[in-house]
């Protein structure tokens, strides 16, 4: 083969090299003092607490998990998508992870940016590490925006002699859920539970009339899951999840 030929095999070659490079995905990355975030605007000097998304081939940078959640939410009550490719910086040297491989520590004894009360670990491991007090939790990504997402329904319930009020309460499949429930008139706390959302823990109303909160999402829709007495079985009342079950249903 002679030269010239050689050469341009070689420039070709190249060439393709560089056309490959252009179409992947930009990569994560912010400059600490010079890049603001995309939703208060602030200055990002703590790579090591920020985050990003991928929109429109570009990384779009938020100088906290509190701030990309607010505008995932916005997006997502909004009626629009929320970007899929959604990043995360490890706490311990700043490097990105996508938010499926991210695990959060929800702590109040961090000091964090924005007060967003989360720090993020590219494992579950390195977040166990770090937690050191009782009321702290290690999540995943959903977890994350249920237990510190807005909320889309909110259902307050009392729990008496005779059940749950109101017996019947609705959410829509998709929703996340706070629920706000007391007590009136038991002599004895009720530990209650949803049938069929087993991912669900039991909650316990105190017979003081203390408020409880319960934060989850309805993943599944159905005409009616049962609210229980998680000791007897006793029905108390009934959550209702309206939605379509499969894509296709969805799609008529």
């Amino acid at each position: 083969m002679k030269d010239h030929e050689m050469f341009r095999l070689a420039a070709f070659a190249m060439f393709c090299v560089l056309v490959a490079g252009c179409g992947g995905e930009p990569t994560p990355e912010i400059m600490a003092g010079v890049d603001g975030c995309a939703s208060c605007g602030m200055v990002i000097d703590r790579v090591n607490e920020a985050a990003g998304w991928i929109e429109g081939g570009d990384f779009v940078p938020f100088c906290s998990p509190g701030c990309v959640l607010a505008e995932y939410d916005a997006l997502r009550k909004s009626g629009q998508a929320p970007p899929e490719a959604v990043f995360f910086a490890d706490y311990r040297d700043g490097t990105f992870s996508p938010a499926v491989e991210t695990a959060f520590l929800l702590t109040d004894h961090v000091p964090t940016v924005m007060n967003a009360r989360v720090i993020c670990f590219n494992s579950v491991a390195a977040a166990g590490n770090m937690r050191k007090h009782e009321d702290e939790i290690v999540t995943d990504w959903t977890g994350y925006r249920v237990l510190r997402g807005e909320p889309d329904t909110v259902i307050e319930t009392v729990f008496g002699p005779g059940g749950m009020v109101p017996e019947v309460v609705m959410a829509n499949k998709g929703d996340i859920v706070l629920w706000r429930a007391r007590s009136e008139g038991l002599e004895e706390d009720v530990t209650w539970a949803i049938k069929g959302y087993p991912e669900v823990e039991p909650a316990i109303v105190a017979a003081t009339g203390a408020e409880i909160e319960l934060r989850f999402m309805a993943t599944r829709p159905g005409a009616g899951f049962p609210i229980e007495d998680a000791s007897g079985g006793e029905p108390l009342g009934m959550i209702k999840v309206s939605g379509a079950h499969t894509a296709d249903e969805a799609a008529q």
